[in-house]
């Protein structure tokens, strides 16, 4: 995935949370995960997953891919 603009400051239980949000109800906030995912850096998303991991008991790769569809594919 490339990355649009990493930013220094940010925060990974914010990320994780917003993202598990952006998985909530009928259809998923592709636009919030694109925010989030799109704007850090590979070592950054590395990170968000681990947080994700401990927060949820969830995988985050095999959240994304089981909400990601059609022409959003993970």
């Amino acid at each position: 995935m490339a990355t649009l603009l990493a930013l220094e400051d940010f925060s990974l239980g914010e990320d994780a949370m917003a993202l598990n949000k952006a998985f909530e109800g009928w259809s998923t906030n592709r636009k919030g995960m694109i925010r989030i995912l799109g704007h850090r850096n590979a070592d950054q998303r590395k990170q968000i997953r681990l947080a994700y991991q401990e927060i949820y008991q969830e995988d985050l790769n095999k959240k994304l891919k089981s909400e990601l569809s059609g022409d959003f594919e993970y």
